[in-house]
C-alpha cells in the first residue's frame, strides 16, 4: 500500500514539476550535442589485411593441424607488430613525434575465427594518416617478419583505404545519454523541490501534517446578491494542539 501511495506521489510530482523534467532533458541534449560537435575529436580507422603462410617441410598438402598452427601463430604476429622493430621503424618512416605507446594505442589486430588472415586496423583523428600508418605497419611487418621467423610468405591482401566516415563521437548515441541523464537530474530536483515547500496546498496536507480534524465546508456568499461560492473547508485543532498555541502544557 505504502508502495502504491509513493507511486502516485511520484506521479503527481512528475504532473506538477513537468516543466523542470523538460528543461533539465532539453539542457542535456544541447550540452551534449556542443560536446560533440565542438569539443570531442572525430576518430576514423582504416584496415588493412595480411596473410601469413609458414614454411611446410612437407611435400604433402598441408594438414588440417598445420592451419590450426598458422592460426595460432597469430598471437604472434600480433606481439611482433606492436614490438619496437617495427613501432620504431614506423615512427621513423613517419617522421612523427609519437612515442611507441601512443602508436601502439592507435594499432589494432583484428582475428577471425578459423581464419589464417587478420587485419591490422588503426584508429587517428586524421583519415589520411590512419590509413597511411595502416599501409606503413603492414609493409614495415613484411619486409621484417623473415629476420624474426621463418615464413614461406606474407601477402598483404587489401591495402588500407582512407575512410572518411567517423566512428566516433555518436552524436544520436550521446544525445540520448545526455536525454536519460538530464530526465534523472530534472526528477531528482523536482523531489527535493517539492519535499522542500512548505506551503498548504490541499486540505489533505493539514489533516495529515497537522493532525487538524475536518469539520466540513462553509460556503462564500457575497454580500449584495448572496452568490454562492466556492466551498472552504472549516477545521477544528485537537485539545493537545490547542493548548500548545495557548502556551499551556
Amino acid at each position: 500500500m505504502m508502495k502504491m501511495i509513493g507511486m502516485v506521489d511520484l506521479f503527481k510530482i512528475l504532473k506538477k514539476r513537468w516543466w523542470v523534467i523538460t528543461l533539465l532533458i532539453l539542457m542535456g541534449i544541447a550540452l551534449t550535442t556542443l560536446l560533440t560537435n565542438y569539443l570531442l575529436i572525430p576518430q576514423y580507422t582504416s584496415t588493412t589485411q595480411l596473410l601469413v603462410s609458414r614454411k611446410n617441410t612437407n611435400t604433402q598438402s598441408i594438414e588440417l593441424g598445420e592451419i590450426e598452427k598458422n592460426i595460432q601463430m597469430i598471437n604472434t604476429y600480433r606481439d611482433i607488430i606492436e614490438d619496437p622493430v617495427v613501432i620504431d621503424r614506423v615512427i621513423n618512416e613517419l617522421g612523427t613525434d609519437l612515442s611507441e605507446i601512443e602508436l601502439q594505442s592507435k594499432i589494432d589486430i583484428i582475428t577471425q575465427d578459423d581464419s589464417q588472415i587478420f587485419g591490422i586496423k588503426v584508429t587517428d583523428s586524421d583519415p589520411t594518416r590512419a590509413a597511411e600508418i595502416a599501409n606503413l605497419v603492414a609493409a614495415t611487418f613484411q619486409e621484417n617478419i623473415n629476420d624474426i621467423i621463418n615464413v614461406e610468405n606474407v601477402a598483404i591482401l587489401s591495402k588500407a583505404k582512407v575512410n572518411s566516415d567517423s566512428i566516433s563521437p555518436n552524436l544520436t548515441l550521446n544525445q540520448i545519454v545526455g536525454a536519460l541523464v538530464g530526465f534523472l537530474v530534472g526528477l531528482i530536483l523536482a523531489i527535493i523541490l517539492e519535499t522542500m515547500d512548505k506551503k498548504v496546498h490541499d486540505e489533505r496536507m493539514i489533516t495529515e501534517k497537522l493532525g487538524w480534524i475536518h469539520l466540513g465546508n462553509i460556503t462564500e456568499m457575497t454580500k449584495e446578491e448572496g452568490f454562492v461560492g466556492e466551498k472552504q473547508p472549516v477545521f477544528t485543532v485537537p485539545a493537545n494542539h490547542s493548548k500548545k498555541v495557548l502556551g499551556g502544557d
